[in-house]
């Protein structure tokens, strides 16, 4: 269940590390000859501990030991990276890149599409994805699409790397449940319904309203209740496939977002899961700060963000008023949660995003912490990525500056111990 899921994430609060850690030097494997060393200035772990100055032993594509004071190997390969600050890789919990469709990625010829995956329209050579690596994001779940009511399961990926290499396997499959207007906005040719009849099957969508939407959504369940209790086929047509894919969810074998945006949307998902014994995330959830409350109380953890209005596809759906100390705040009480970029890259990427939480109020470490260890443990990925530590890939940043202020840039991203940006040519020049 997603409460246990992150139960660890809920127990340790963000910035209770240390500032600057001591720990006692770790026991290292006795054959490291081949293992890459970085040392930094500052190495930033993820939940909050610092080591000043850090050390980072890297072999075979994963993370060695962390610490201070490490001994270096006996002919392991040292990349100095001097005054530089060193993180984990960034973690985008939401992305919408990498399927190069703007709009209509999802199946178009029902509104309830579980059962599918949408690791089948990802582009694993788009540029999206470079330009991602390049922003230190290394780790993304492109989450289903909003077009369908109940989306087709989300993928995990690495942003760079050998493709063969790069999916991830969540702790569970995941998908989402849209709730408000983007379903019949965002629909490949979707339109309402004529009374006069006509058009093609795939274009007449329901829903074209939010009843709409919670409808097909409480419909769908139901059906796939009774096929399951009952052998019972869907009076709407529903695909089989689809209701067994909804009978995971209802068990909590697949976990399940709600995607909203607005404070009433916030209610009907309660509402909703109530009414089904569902635990879910919120994913987006720009008016996350009218419903504090709420959240806190159910200890739902919020995928929050993007808060933008110039630079974003899909600006249209998001709130006309931005929510920029909503991280602050959510923080303060003590709700998991993890910031997304959404569809933004580049200046709107989630450094950016990172970066506006910082300067409205929310802790340097929390932040860090909600693009790194919480983003991959909502994502069910924290077995594999989100901190600096033994056993874990060795997915790594490091900024010529201060993360995420608006002067720093990731100037070294390594990939499962493997340079994917090397700005400085610091990587090449050092190990030849």
């Amino acid at each position: 269940m997603i409460a246990t899921l992150l139960a660890a994430a809920l127990t340790a609060t963000p910035g209770t590390a240390p500032e600057t850690a001591s720990a006692a030097t770790p026991a290292l494997p006795r054959s490291l000859a081949d293992a890459v060393v970085l040392q930094a200035a500052e190495v930033h772990v993820g939940d909050g501990t610092v080591y000043k100055p850090g050390v980072v032993i890297v072999q075979d594509g994963r993370i060695v030991a962390v610490g201070a004071g490490l001994p270096i190997p006996a002919g392991g390969q040292v990349i100095d990276c001097g005054a530089a600050f060193l993180t984990p890789g960034l973690v985008d919990a939401a992305c919408q890149l990498g399927t190069n469709a703007l709009f209509g990625s999802a199946e178009q010829g029902s509104e309830v599409i579980p059962q599918l995956d949408t690791g089948d329209v990802l582009d694993y050579f788009s540029l999206e994805f470079e330009q991602l690596a390049a922003d230190g994001v290394t780790t993304v779940f492109v989450t289903g699409e909003a077009s369908a009511v109940i989306s087709a399961k989300g993928v995990a990926v690495k942003t760079a790397g050998p493709i063969a290499e790069r999916r991830l396997a969540p702790t569970k499959p995941c998908v989402k449940a849209t709730l408000g207007a983007e379903t019949s906005g965002r629909g490949a040719f979707n339109r309402s319904p004529s009374r006069f009849g006509g058009g093609p099957s795939y274009a007449i969508r329901r829903p074209t309203t939010r009843m709409g939407s919670a409808w097909v959504f409480r419909k769908a369940l139901h059906d796939s209740i009774a096929f399951r209790d009952a052998g019972r086929a869907s009076s709407d047509g529903l695909d089989p496939a689809a209701m067994r894919a909804l009978g995971d969810v209802l068990s909590g074998a697949t976990s399940l977002r709600m995607q909203v945006r607005e404070a009433l949307d916030f209610d009907t998902s309660v509402r909703l899961a109530d009414e089904f014994g569902l635990q879910f995330v919120f994913e987006y959830a720009t008016e996350a700060a009218q419903r504090l409350d709420v959240i806190a109380a159910r200890k739902i953890p919020v995928i929050f963000g993007p808060v933008r209005q110039s630079d974003s596809t899909f600006e249209s759906f998001e709130s006309a008023t931005p929510a920029l100390e909503t991280p602050k705040l959510l923080a303060e009480h003590g709700i998991v949660f993890c910031l997304t970029a959404s569809d933004g890259s580049g200046d709107g990427g989630l450094a950016r995003q990172t970066g506006l939480a910082i300067r409205f109020g929310l802790d340097r470490a929390k932040a860090l912490r909600a693009v790194t260890v919480d983003a991959a443990a909502i994502a069910g990925l924290d077995q594999r990525v989100g901190r600096l530590a033994p056993g874990l890939d060795a997915d790594l940043v490091v900024w010529n500056g201060k993360p995420f202020d608006d002067a720093s840039k990731p100037v070294l991203v390594l990939i499962s111990g493997r340079p994917v940006v090397d700005v400085q040519g610091r990587f090449r020049k050092e190990n030849p």
